[in-house]
């Protein structure tokens, strides 16, 4: 018995080149599609983070102890990590704010002024009476925050901060809002 062969027709060179070729074209292809996915997935993700990333406003930080605080306004530093759309920084000062006792209650108010941005001050006014003072333009606030003079260059008065009290600690929730506008609107 005899087995036969399978016949096999033979393939002229330029079949065997175009095979070549295909083979050649396709791993080509392969190749680049995935050389230029791993930068495509990265700019994706570049673009997209700042959308994802988690804001640090309106946290609540501890302050200051109940009895620790007076009447007269003390200024504190919140300080967080810093996060802009692709870096974070430890332990960064996030802002500024002045807590007081007003009675058997506690104020906070943000240390930027309204107008414009600049840090308020303490100080003493003509009269010897204590105020927050803008630096940068004309705006004067009492210990209350509220709009002083009728020449007053911010649009609103000081922007206050919510307060909780748990166990004799003060906490503050930070925010910081829009300048230069006459509604309080958080940033």
């Amino acid at each position: 018995m005899s087995q036969k062969t399978p016949e096999t027709k033979p393939t002229s060179p330029e079949q065997e080149d175009t095979r070549r070729d295909f083979i050649k074209v396709t791993a080509a292809a392969g190749i680049g599609v995935c050389a230029l996915g791993a930068p495509i997935c990265a700019a994706v993700k570049l673009v997209t983070a700042p959308i994802f990333a988690e804001s640090a406003a309106g946290k609540f930080y501890p302050i200051a102890t109940l009895d620790s605080l007076t009447e007269r306004p003390q200024r504190f530093a919140i300080i967080d990590d810093k996060k802009d759309a692709w870096t974070t920084l430890p332990d960064q000062r996030i802002g500024t704010l002045y807590v007081r006792k007003v009675g058997n209650e506690v104020q906070a108010l943000q240390a930027l002024c309204p107008h414009a941005g600049c840090m308020v001050q303490v100080v003493r006014d003509s009269e010897g009476e204590e105020i927050f003072s803008c630096p940068c333009h004309v705006a004067f606030f009492d210990l209350n925050g509220a709009r002083r003079g009728a020449n007053n260059a911010s649009p609103r008065d000081l922007d206050t901060l919510e307060v909780n009290i748990e166990d004799g600690r003060v906490f503050v929730k930070f925010e910081n809002f829009a300048f230069g506008i006459a509604d309080k609107r958080a940033t």
